[in-house]
């Protein structure tokens, strides 16, 4: 072995082997989180391709993720969506593992999950898996990029579904406005490429080809006939062009020590080709020409909102990590606190909520941008809004940062890297594979942390930013649903973008705003940050070693994660909190008018790292904690002193009540397989109250009404809460005490404690609820196919149904979206509520709903057969992939913290739920579970199968199918709903560990 260079960073090495190529590790050590267990080692092939490998002895899930250096900016000019495509067909199969669903089988019954995703400029592919098989998968991964298949007879197959979750997306107001600020860039720049492509778009160039040549140009099914099979040589074509392994990064985490991870990794991966091209394309010139800046566009949009942004280009960031000044000014622009830009237009009462914030992860095109959604009046008067942005830049260009101002940015970043938890290793692996594209990767020690912990001042770099925050430099964006000519001009006239049809109007900003935007700051509300009082000082930890981690929330100190951080979570039960849809209204309203209350004070606890939240439910209302332990309890106290005293005002409830009514109205905008899944929850769960409902009250909200209510609401209350984390049993008991203090009220008898359940459909049922989307332009539609099996406290049948639900999640989506190309949306559903257990496909698709379902039949008919043939290893097999996915341990404290909450939550207090259900998984028979199926999923099969099918029919379906005759079609939801019986309400398992009852307050 030998250094590869003389200087620093060191590289070491290692000579090739029989069974592993050379390749080269970096021999420092990288820096890591104070409680960080693993070992790292950072590899670097032959090929060129950088990598970093994880031991973590505790592992109970493996993973990894390629990322590549490849993204839509690299499509062909007259191919878009080439990248996508790409994405699309290079997992299914390789010269080594033919199928094309091998591996996402492989994965999926082995309890993992994997998928991809194309950005601007770069695509990763990721995986989880039990540790136990990380060796089988990797070699499935690695597979796609040396040598993978492009079947032939899945061109026209993907090609379709790159055009479905184009269609998914059109009426999508985040993608329809980032397409068109892509569109509306200097002509012939990358960056206004259309990224996700669509049929034409990856058939067109292929089309006129071939009409040159007058040869035929339908795509037809399998290999798309003359114009699919040209679309495949372009593909094929295009990868051995821009994939290429120096482009390539990759994170490898599994409980397999280094040394062996580095004799599995190297082999496989360094199989892949280095093709000799730029490792880190970058496309050079400006986004922007003097003709795209200084410009203002109004943009109708999808939904009913308004919303305000201001753009600059910068240059690439990430070469400045050590500095970040536009991440030090960004933090300044969305500041919430005192003096604020959101602080004083919340006060003129034109800002629902601010942003600002830095695109990233493309070195060729960066932009900050600040901006926020508006009330009606905010949009009104949107100059006043823009120039009050313009206004707080002049005042940061023209001020002197106090030393705090940075210090506190670098001594928080230090503080979050110090105390960084574990995460899922999918979403770590990936963040990892991800940053080695960046020029972080040249220090390899910050790999980890990306240089975010020991920060540099670079005043300089700040100003000269700042001074290009010019109106002159911006765009500037207005959105409505509908625009008042007052604010975007007389005259019908819109344009409208190519690809989701956008419409807009793009005009010059006039030289009076310009000027007036331009000048030294005039309002004297505006001020910088004071210094955060809420920054935490001490760090120890009440650590205490054991010998088993509890399974249930007991009263000792944190026993397995040991930061200096907590979580406090409490539940306040009120009969009035959701009793009628105008209970339900004003519960909402008080959880908004709390919030809008706190933003200036709890702003700076939320950049300190202390986090609060408050929701309102079926039951009541909640309130959450958590963050760094040192000065939780002082922002308890604080949130719940002002719920005990809030005073609320009129101006305020009115743009509350505008946000509120407005989400309402959009909900029946979103997605159809989202709003046709809630619809049969509405049917199936017992109390919930629409939207629709919830929108007939809300104008008749009063001050008084609302003053009264939260009166109400607290009057009478049972509380519980749970306190997890860095917290000694006396700090327990004393934040009980806050809690106590703030909530004095009537304790509230378990019998009046409200309840949720569950309506049971009857037995032999096989009812279809039909319903048209109220989008008018929505050209999907959506089935929720819902079997409900039983009791859910019938433990065995709960095992029986978890073992068919993951048995049945890729074959279902590999027949029904991949074969059949039913839709984009394709998906099983486990539906465990309070009182029953079920089992549900949700797909959303261009076809009638009946149809789809026929479809769905069809399938649940032919897999029996495959379900009996099923070998016993194979049975084996499923029953210890699922066993390992109920028994994975919490990663980190919010994740053992939801944990244990949820059965908290939902009144059973079954803390071993998952481990009970895991050992009955591997007690299970073929021949049970077979029975069940027949007895319950089966069509036609039984007199107890119970079947709700609920269609969500798209106004633009070019034939309306109707249901067989066997269907009993609902006519009136409501009255459906109140002729079903009701579940028992959800009953504890066991007594409660460690409970403590004291003026309605239970403290574990």
């Amino acid at each position: 072995m030998g250094d590869t260079n003389s200087g620093q960073p060191k590289w070491t090495q290692v000579p090739a082997t029989e069974a592993t190529p050379r390749y080269s590790f970096f021999v420092q050590n990288l820096r890591k989180p104070e409680l960080d267990d693993r070992d790292y080692r950072v590899i670097r092939l032959e090929n060129g391709l950088l990598g970093v490998l994880i031991h973590d002895a505790h592992a109970d899930k493996a993973a990894s993720c390629l990322s590549i250096a490849v993204g839509h900016l690299q499509d062909p000019d007259d191919v878009p969506g080439m990248a996508h495509f790409c994405e699309h067909m290079i997992k299914k199969g390789s010269e080594s593992y033919p199928a094309e669903n091998d591996f996402l089988s492989f994965v999926l019954t082995n309890g993992g999950v994997q998928n991809a995703g194309t950005s601007a400029a770069w695509q990763d592919y990721w995986f989880s898996i039990n540790p136990s098989k990380l060796s089988g998968a990797l070699p499935r991964q690695a597979a796609f990029f040396h040598s993978p298949l492009f079947l032939s007879n899945l061109t026209a197959r993907e090609m379709n579904a790159v055009d479905s979750e184009n269609k998914r997306n059109l009426q999508n107001d985040s993608r329809r406005i980032h397409q068109l600020s892509k569109s509306l860039s200097r002509p012939g720049h990358p960056w206004t490429k259309f990224g996700t492509g669509n049929v034409k778009t990856l058939t067109e160039a292929a089309r006129k080809k071939l009409e040159e040549d007058g040869r035929p140009t339908e795509v037809e099914d399998g290999d798309g006939g003359p114009i699919g099979r040209a679309v495949r040589q372009q593909l094929m074509k295009w990868w051995e062009e821009e994939y290429c392994s120096g482009r390539m990064t990759l994170c490898v985490l599994g409980n397999e020590t280094i040394e062996e991870l580095t004799k599995l990794v190297v082999p496989l991966f360094s199989r892949i080709p280095n093709r000799g091209i730029t490792s880190r394309p970058v496309f050079e010139g400006p986004v922007w020409d003097s003709e795209q800046k200084g410009t203002i566009v109004f943009v109708k949009t999808f939904k009913d909102y308004y919303e305000l942004s201001i753009v600059f280009q910068i240059d690439d960031q990430a070469p400045l990590y050590h500095t970040r000044p536009a991440s030090f000014l960004s933090h300044l622009l969305g500041h919430e606190g005192p003096g604020s830009i959101y602080s004083y237009l919340k006060k003129r009462g034109w800002i629902f909520e601010l942003h600002a914030g830095i695109s990233s992860s493309n070195p060729s095109v960066t932009s900050l941008t600040i901006g926020g959604k508006l009330t009606r009046e905010g949009y009104l008067h949107y100059e006043e809004v823009a120039q009050t942005i313009f206004n707080y830049i002049a005042l940061l260009r023209d001020s002197s940062f106090e030393q705090y101002h940075f210090e506190e940015r670098k001594q928080l970043n230090k503080t979050f890297f110090r105390f960084q938890e574990k995460s899922q290793p999918h979403s770590y692996v990936k963040s990892i594979a991800l940053r080695l594209l960046d020029p972080v990767a040249g220090e390899p020690q910050d790999i980890l942390s990306g240089g975010t912990d020991r920060l540099e001042w670079d005043e300089p770099a700040v100003l000269q930013l700042l001074d290009s925050f010019r109106p002159k430099n911006a765009r500037v964006m207005v959105m409505a649903q509908v625009h008042d000519p007052s604010v975007s001009g007389g005259g019908d006239s819109w344009e409208v973008e190519k690809w989701y049809g956008t419409e807009y109007r793009v005009r010059p900003l006039s030289a009076e705003f310009i000027n007036k935007a331009d000048q030294p700051n005039c309002n004297p509300e505006l001020a910088l940050p004071k210094p955060n009082p809420y920054v935490p000082e001490d760090f120890g930890v009440n650590r205490r070693e054991v010998a088993a981690v509890s399974k249930a929330p007991q009263l000792i100190p944190d026993d397995q994660f040991w930061i200096p951080k907590a979580h406090v979570k409490i539940h306040i039960k009120s009969p009035v909190a959701y009793s009628t849809p105008r209970n339900a209204v004003l519960t909402h309203l008080v959880e908004y008018m709390l919030e809008d209350s706190l933003a200036d004070i709890t702003y700076d606890a939320q950049l300190a790292g202390l986090h609060y939240y408050v929701s309102s439910d079926s039951k009541g209302l909640s309130v959450a904690v958590h963050g760094y332990s040192d000065k939780l309890p002082l922002l308890l106290d604080t949130v719940l002193q002002r719920l005990k005293e809030i005073q609320f005002s009129q101006d305020r409830l009115d743009v509350k009540k505008e946000e509120l009514e407005r989400a309402y109205k959009n909900y029946y905008l979103g997605q159809p397989s989202n709003l046709a899944l809630d619809f049969t929850s509405y049917l199936l769960s017992t109390p919930w109250w629409t939207p629709a409902q919830k929108l007939e009250e809300i104008s008749y909200v009063t001050l008084a009404d609302l003053a009264w209510h939260k009166q109400e609401l607290l009057r009478k209350v049972h509380v519980e809460t749970l306190i997890t984390g860095n917290v000694s049993e006396q700090r327990a008991l004393d934040i009980a005490d806050i809690i106590e203090r703030h909530l004095t009220s009537t304790p509230l008898p378990q019998a009046e404690w409200p309840q949720e359940r569950s309506s049971l459909l009857p037995s032999a049922s096989a009812h279809v609820v039909r319903r048209t989307h109220d989008n008018p332009k929505e050209t999907n539609s959506a089935l929720v196919y819902h079997c409900q099996f039983g009791d859910v406290s019938n433990i065995r049948l709960r095992a029986i149904l978890r073992l068919i639900s993951h048995v049945l999640k890729e074959p279902a989506f590999s027949q029904l979206r991949t074969v059949e190309q039913l839709g984009y949306i394709v998906t099983t559903l486990l539906h465990v509520a309070s009182g029953t257990i079920g089992f549900s496909f949700k797909i959303q698709s261009l076809k009638s709903p009946t149809v789809v379902e026929e479809r769905v039949e069809a399938f649940i008919k032919d897999y029996r057969h495959t379900l009996a043939s099923t070998a016993s290893a194979t049975f084996a097999g499923w029953k210890e992939g699922l066993a390992t996915k109920l028994l994975e341990k919490p990663k980190n404290l919010a994740e053992e913290t939801s944990r244990f909450w949820s059965p908290i939550r939902s009144g059973h207090y079954d803390f071993l739920r998952g481990e009970t259900d895991a050992a009955l998984v591997r007690e299970l028979t073929l021949e049970e579970v077979l029975a069940a199926y027949d007895e319950l999923l089966l069509p036609d099969g039984s007199a107890n199968r119970k079947k709700l099918s609920y269609h969500l029919l798209s106004q633009r379906l070019e034939e309306d199918i109707q249901p067989a005759s066997s269907q009993v079609v609902v006519g009136d939801e409501t009255l459906f709903k109140a002729g079903l019986a009701y579940s028992a309400t959800a009953l504890p398992v066991a007594s409660f560990y460690g409970k403590v009852a004291r003026n309605g307050v239970s403290r574990m």
